[in-house]
């Protein structure tokens, strides 16, 4: 599950132009079954569309 914190990064690297599989590679999991992993591509785009 992505939060509130990574989506925040998210959309600020987004927005410097970083590609979203390198945004994916940056962020980590804190809780949940995936805790320490990294989100899928898929969850991250949907998040950010969300989040627009």
């Amino acid at each position: 599950m992505i939060d509130d914190d990574m989506l925040t990064f998210a959309v600020a690297l987004k927005a410097k132009g970083t590609p979203v599989p390198e945004i994916a590679k940056k962020l980590t999991i804190k809780t949940g079954k995936n805790a320490g992993r990294n989100p899928s591509v898929a969850s991250l785009y949907r998040a950010l569309a969300e989040a627009d």
